[in-house]
């Protein structure tokens, strides 16, 4: 009879006892698992997927929106499936739903009134989208008058909501310079802005409105043209205070800014014509419209005495000068021979009426050496024509005797 040997029957308790201790471990482990017995196939144990997380995208059709305009929000919603429930808030508060269809996708139109953060909500589960900022600016409508040379045009603007109060700018802009820039604040939807016109032809005017009252700022541009017209005497019409207010600006005296072209306002456009170098006709065309778009007031040549008055022969033009400057400015006839005597004189008596050697009154009289004098004459043409004195027209004469006095300084020059 055969027997195993000692070691080898040892071996094998231990082994079992091994085994046995193993099982006993695994099956409260696979029990809290809810482990079924293994399979005697040898099949593999699968395990339950978990669902995706849902999402929802927000885009807007425009990131900015006049006042009433709309905007179209829109998004997918995943997983995808039709008739989810979206909800479209504006700055926290819901103001449209709106259901996804078959491809998941939603789309609803929302009419911002003031500037604000857009977010889409699935309602099911409340998963938001991010934030989408959108500007509202204000509603703007510009009405204006017809574009004048040289006058401020007057434009209205009719501003939604009304609750909008900013102030609005317009800065006027010709020939590539600023000209002008002109505020006031907007009151119950409503500002009214008088833009200069200081030229002649296209003048560019943008219109600036602040962020204010929770809505963005805008800008609008608008284009006018002023245009130049004929004037002689006879003229009557907007043109010719136009023409009035370009000469005042340029210190030439001018009878009063009205709309009738007077002999008086011939005499002022032939003091222009002359201070500024231009074919002397009393009327005016383009030539004359061109020079009075960027002419700058004539300079004195004398700087001293501040105030003092000046006679150019050449231009055959009269100056009265206050602190330095040109305060008013004249057409003028001297002597026909050249005869006015030149140099620096003063002023050696004044009166309201004189008689002439050659027959006649002189008006409002200034004399300044010898015989010779200023005073008021009819007429002043455009040349020399005097026997020495220096002739004004007669509207202008008492203009410059109440602005001088005896002892005042006068420079004669060619």
């Amino acid at each position: 009879m055969r027997t195993s040997a000692p070691g080898t029957h040892r071996q094998r308790l231990v082994a079992a006892t091994v085994l046995v201790a193993l099982c006993a471990l695994l099956l409260p482990v696979a029990a809290a698992l809810g482990a079924s017995p293994a399979p005697t196939t040898g099949s593999p144990v699968s395990l339950a997927e978990t669902p995706p997380p849902t999402t929802i995208t927000c885009v807007l059709s425009r990131p900015a929106v006049v006042y009433g305009g709309v905007v179209t929000v829109s998004g997918v919603v995943e997983p995808i499936a039709a008739g989810q429930e979206v909800a479209i808030a504006f700055d926290g508060a819901d103001v449209a739903t709106v259901l996804t269809d078959t491809a998941g996708a939603y789309s609803a139109d929302i009419t911002p009134r003031r500037s604000g953060d857009v977010t889409a909500r699935v309602v099911a589960d409340g998963t938001l989208s991010g934030l989408q900022p959108v500007v509202v600016r204000p509603s703007l409508t510009i009405s204006r008058g017809t574009p004048i040379p040289f006058l401020s045009l007057r434009f209205v603007l009719k501003v939604q909501p009304s609750a909008y109060a900013g102030i609005v700018t317009a800065r006027v802009v010709h020939r590539g310079k600023l000209v002008a820039a002109v505020r006031a604040r907007v009151r119950d939807g409503r500002v009214v802005l008088l833009a200069p016109l200081r030229g002649i032809g296209r003048f560019d005017v943008t219109f600036a409105l602040p962020a204010a009252n929770g809505l963005g700022a805008r800008r609008i541009e608008k284009r006018v043209d002023a245009k130049w017209r004929a004037l002689s005497v006879g003229s009557s019409g907007l043109a010719v205070k136009g023409l009035l207010t370009a000469l005042n600006r340029l210190r030439i005296l001018v009878p009063g800014i009205g709309t009738r072209f007077t002999s008086q306002c011939k005499d002022a456009v032939m003091a222009f014509q002359k201070a500024y170098r231009l074919p002397r006709t009393y009327a005016v065309g383009y030539d004359d419209w061109r020079k009075l778009d960027g002419a700058v007031p004539v300079k004195p040549r004398y700087s001293a005495p501040v105030t003092h008055l000046e006679v150019d022969k050449t231009r055959q033009i009269l100056m009265v000068v206050k602190s330095g400057r040109v305060y008013g400015l004249i057409a003028v006839s001297t002597g026909a021979t050249g005869n006015t005597p030149e140099g620096a004189f003063r002023i050696q008596q004044k009166h309201p009426y004189t008689t002439s050697g050659y027959g006649g009154i002189l008006f409002r009289t200034m004399g300044f050496v010898g015989d010779f004098a200023i005073h008021g004459y009819d007429p002043v043409p455009p040349y020399p024509a005097s026997h020495g004195c220096v002739r004004e027209p007669m509207w202008a004469a008492p203009w410059v005797y109440d602005r001088s006095f005896v002892g005042e300084r006068l420079y004669v020059y060619h």
